[in-house]
This record gives C-alpha cells, sequence and structure tokens, in this order.
C-alpha cells in the first residue's frame, strides 16, 4: 500500500524520475583567463520524487479519487513538515522516504479530470503528477 503523508495513493503510480541522476551537483563558470572552472560535488538529499498518473491505450493507471486529491492539496497547503511516503519496491517489499512537497519546478500538484462532469463529486477520478523532493 502507497502513501503520501498517511493518504493511500494507488500503488502504481510511475515514479518517472526514479532512475535518473541526480546526487552529483555541479556548478559551472568562466575565469578571467577564459578557463572553465567546474566544481563539483555529491549531494546528500535533493532526491526529486516525481509520481504520475500514466495512459495505456484508452485505459488510464493510477488516477485518484476527488477525495483523495483533496487531502494530497491539503497536505501541500500545510506547509514544509516533512513526511513519510511509502512507495513498493522492487523486491516486492516497501520503503520508505521522507519527503516534502517540491514546487521549484511547477506546480507541486497537478490534477486532470479524466471526464469531465460540473460539479465535481468525490468519486470523480483525476490523472495526477504530485512533484515531492526526498529531504532525508
Amino acid at each position: 500500500m502507497s502513501t503520501i503523508d498517511g493518504i493511500t495513493v494507488p500503488d502504481d503510480l510511475l515514479w518517472s524520475d526514479e532512475f535518473a541522476s541526480w546526487r552529483v551537483a555541479q556548478a559551472q563558470r568562466t575565469s578571467l583567463t577564459g578557463a572553465l572552472i567546474v566544481h563539483q560535488s555529491l549531494r546528500q538529499a535533493g532526491r526529486p520524487v516525481t509520481l504520475e498518473s500514466q495512459q495505456d491505450g484508452s485505459r488510464w493507471v493510477a488516477p485518484v479519487s476527488l477525495d483523495v486529491l483533496n487531502a494530497l492539496r491539503a497536505s501541500e497547503e500545510a506547509g514544509g513538515a516533512p513526511f513519510p511516503v511509502v512507495l513498493p519496491d522492487h523486491n516486492s517489499g516497501a520503503r520508505t522516504l521522507t519527503c516534502t512537497w517540491r514546487s521549484s519546478d511547477g506546480n507541486a500538484i497537478v490534477a486532470r479530470p479524466l471526464r469531465f462532469i460540473a460539479p465535481y463529486a468525490d468519486g470523480d477520478l483525476f490523472a495526477v503528477t504530485l512533484r515531492l523532493i526526498q529531504v532525508d
């Protein structure tokens, strides 16, 4: 069972940047003589965790209902205290990350209704992109 800040979310949300390189931080500048100066070090924390619903042909994988979406939005609006994120592991276990919402590169939560019906009801489904950052 996957959870974000105690809120149950689908296990099959895609962690789209799980295998992206993030550990090496690098800054580049040019000296007065025109030489390239590169500073590089290993990050101790700050791994991006982007969880997304996916479309598979004509069906959606891991949409969330409106009540879950509202709970996630309330968590994001509550502010930056780190919280546990429990995700399935590749070997049938679970892994727990300590994260907070990430809005430095766009909205922390982006949702799109799978079917537009106004007004929305708690059972209506939304495709989501959830942007988090690991802080431990």
